[in-house]
């Protein structure tokens, strides 16, 4: 088993002793998808609290994967440093992938990559570690994986701004001091995709679900990108307004910031932020079908004429937002049993209350339609998160 194996792997590429490879290496050192999680889910890792020995070692493996296929974003600066961004209580990781024809304009793809350390429900004697792999060991991952494969099939027509944010578990603090202290100004970022939360299930009959943010934030163009990205995949994405995101990403720094921004997740299971989020808790089957969906758009963007632009006129929820939402509740009814008796009555009113809006159709969505949705929609969030830990996988 690959589990068995962590601490030679981790050891290798940390370290980058010549000639030491896994069975997942690549011929120069990069890993897998399954392995770069398993590495940042390790033990060895403690948690990747900011400021810890752990983050640390995330970071010098992180950069260790990432200069293999992208440049330092500043020039200048010898071997790590040149891809660090320190601040007061943590270290953003950044790099360059030059682009070609329009070299000036960038896509900003990124993820956080710190947890909680020790400090997370569930913690015990026999396990005190929060090891974070679907939060965000997965989203990093993406990251890598999407990029790396980007750069193998040649120079892109933009440049990509690769992003591991630090701090993102401390208030989104990596990605706010990147904001007000960007090394390639916002006005030339045209867009940004954003990780957090990958692998994941929220009940076993959403196993086939996953949840993309925020697209109408870049207007009809991001919105239609991210429409055609969903037909990479076999999973059913469901497309959300950027309120749904809960500003709880750093997606919604870059949003704030007049920076079109999509947002990559599965939600909160009953996992999140506990000792039970590790290797076990991850689907990769569902993830690799996610790194697909992620990978179309995040190439659309680096390719297209039609950019998005930022709209801040879109309104705070919109039709298609009820009749997204219905697909997941409706699917999900099966397994409402796993509630508590007050939120299976709450989750069944909230379908009826759903169904009721669609069949009002777009003209009847007004201020009241859109309360009941986001107070459902709050409600039924807080119901899958309260679900005992399970990470529903599908059997083999």
């Amino acid at each position: 088993m690959l589990n068995n194996k962590i601490k030679v792997l981790f050891a290798a590429v940390l370290l980058a002793v010549a000639g030491c490879n896994d069975s997942n290496n690549s011929d120069d050192g990069t890993l897998d998808v399954y392995s770069l999680v398993e590495a940042l889910a390790a033990d060895e890792m403690n948690g990747r609290d900011n400021l810890s020995p752990g983050s640390s070692q995330a970071r010098a493996f992180l950069v260790e994967q990432v200069s293999g296929f992208a440049e330092p974003i500043f020039v200048g600066l010898e071997g790590i440093e040149g891809y660090l961004q320190p601040y007061d209580v943590g270290t953003n990781i950044l790099a360059i992938v030059p682009g070609g024809e329009l070299a000036d304009e960038y896509v900003m793809i990124g993820a956080h990559y710190d947890h909680h350390g020790n400090n997370c429900a569930g913690i015990t004697d026999d396990d005190n570690i929060c090891n974070g792999a679907n939060d965000n060991a997965t989203g990093v991952a993406a990251v890598i994986d999407i990029v790396r494969s980007i750069v193998a099939d040649g120079t892109p027509r933009r440049s990509i701004i690769v992003t591991l944010w630090d701090g993102e578990e401390d208030g989104l603090i990596g990605s706010r001091y990147y904001a007000n202290n960007p090394v390639i100004p916002l006005e030339q970022t045209v867009a940004y995709v954003n990780f957090d939360i990958q692998g994941a299930n929220l009940l076993p009959s959403l196993r086939n679900y996953t949840i993309l943010v925020g697209a109408e934030t870049g207007g009809s163009n991001l919105l239609d990108a991210a429409d055609r990205a969903r037909g990479a995949s076999s999973l059913d994405t469901v497309m959300l307004s950027l309120l749904f995101g809960q500003g709880r990403s750093d997606h919604a720094v870059f949003a704030g910031a007049g920076v079109p921004s999509v947002f990559f997740t599965d939600a909160n299971n009953g996992c999140y932020h506990t000792v039970k989020d590790d290797i076990d808790a991850v689907d990769f089957p569902k993830l690799e079908q996610q790194i697909r969906t992620a990978n179309a758009l995040t190439r659309d963007l680096l390719a297209t004429d039609n950019l998005p632009v930022f709209n801040d006129l879109a309104p705070v929820s919109s039709y298609n937002d009820a009749v997204e939402l219905l697909r997941v509740v409706e699917a999900a009814q099966q397994d409402f049993g796993l509630f508590t008796p007050d939120q299976q009555v709450a989750s069944e009113q909230f379908l009826i209350d759903l169904r009721n809006i669609v069949d009002a159709g777009p003209g009847a969505f007004d201020s009241g339609a859109i309360g009941t949705l986001l107070g459902g929609a709050a409600m039924i969030v807080s119901a899958f998160a309260s679900v005992e830990c399970d990470p529903f996988l599908a059997d083999n």
